[in-house]
């Protein structure tokens, strides 16, 4: 009997979800858990703390990402098992786009965000205002909300684009790779499986969610800036304490700029 569960064991693959209920469901729930603990953690430990109404249409932003690269993940995955003529489970692949997501993933999105800002600020655009990633007006205004929210899903679409091509043209070193960190586990599905789905991911997730925070939430001198300028048309600058620069009537019609706002008339 000993012999045959050996045998059994030995066969036995890293299954990613399983059964409804499964293992390996509990496991993502647990994981998802700790996600957004985390975000919750790091709000309090902003410089800026922002209102919970903002740091819920930021998250939402991640939540949805990362909802949609799991499911996207787990479908990869598979396929590539199935497809591609690389020995690997689907357990050593979801590690592979996982990695890639948390990483250089997360570099990727950073530069399409700043790109895309770029893009409506030029001239050919000319919508600068939709350039202010995590400003949604003040109030905040779900419609706001939601462009940015399809903004960031949409280059979420590019970036796992370009990661499933770098996949697909390096697949043999990446499964090799996988196999030698990962093969000892291969003997013990579920301890694999914790480790694959759990502990690393984890780790990964939340250093790219910290990071993905701080590119996506708004800017404070945005802020100021525009207040600056909505301040320079009615005639008076008002700073926390009260008016901090008046602005004659009479004075030329030219604008100054932020910075040489914050350089002459600001007060130390």
């Amino acid at each position: 009997m000993a012999a045959e569960e050996d045998v059994e064991a030995a066969g036995l693959e890293c299954e990613l979800l399983g059964k409804w209920g499964s293992f390996g469901w509990w496991l993502q729930v647990f994981l998802g858990a700790v996600c957004m603990a985390s975000l919750i953690g790091k709000r309090f430990t902003d410089k800026v703390r922002r209102s919970w109404k903002v740091w819920f249409f930021d998250t939402a932003k991640q939540g949805t990402q990362a909802l949609m690269n799991h499911i996207i993940n787990i479908g990869l995955s598979m396929g590539f098992g199935e497809w591609l003529e690389v020995e690997a489970d689907p357990c050593n692949w979801y590690w592979i786009n996982m990695s890639l997501d948390c990483t250089l993933g997360v570099a990727i999105m950073f530069l399409l965000l700043r790109t895309l800002q770029c893009v409506y600020r030029s001239k050919c655009v000319a919508r600068p205002e939709l350039a202010r990633c995590g400003h949604y007006g003040d109030p905040p205004d779900f419609k706001n909300f939601l462009r940015q929210l399809l903004d960031w899903q949409a280059l979420v679409i590019v970036q796992k684009l370009l990661l499933a091509a770098l996949v697909i043209n390096f697949r043999a070193g990446l499964a090799s790779f996988a196999s030698a960190l990962l093969g000892w586990l291969d003997s013990f599905p579920r301890a694999k499986l914790v480790v694959v789905m759990v502990l690393m991911p984890v780790v990964l997730n939340v250093f790219a969610l910290w990071t993905a925070d701080s590119f996506l939430q708004a800017n404070s001198s945005d802020g100021e800036e525009l207040q600056v300028r909505e301040s320079l048309v009615v005639g008076a600058i008002v700073g926390r304490d009260g008016p901090i620069l008046q602005v004659d009537e009479e004075m030329d019609d030219t604008i100054m700029s932020f910075r040489e706002w914050k350089r002459n008339g600001r007060p130390a």
